[in-house]
């Protein structure tokens, strides 16, 4: 799906892009992924009475999926872009 080619704003604010997001859900931790244009958006909400500090899960998620894009290019299973 292509994006949209003319420049798009709200209330005047030009949008770089828009993250996909969730609200009411009853769970300590909602995640929620987006691929596009070969970049990943990552969203969390968290309970901050159950996770206290989301930020660091986010920093070991974004090193995780890292290490995971190494090791599949590493095997050659994927080239790299």
């Amino acid at each position: 799906m292509v994006g949209p080619i003319e420049e798009i704003g709200f209330y005047g604010h030009a949008l770089e892009y828009l993250a996909p997001s969730c609200y009411g859900q009853p769970h300590g931790l909602h995640i929620l992924l987006q691929s596009y244009l070969n970049k990943m958006t990552i969203v969390l909400s968290v309970d901050e009475s159950i996770i206290p500090d989301p930020h660091k899960l986010l920093d070991d998620l974004e090193d995780s999926l890292k290490l995971i894009k190494e090791a599949v290019y590493a095997k050659g299973l994927v080239q790299e872009v």
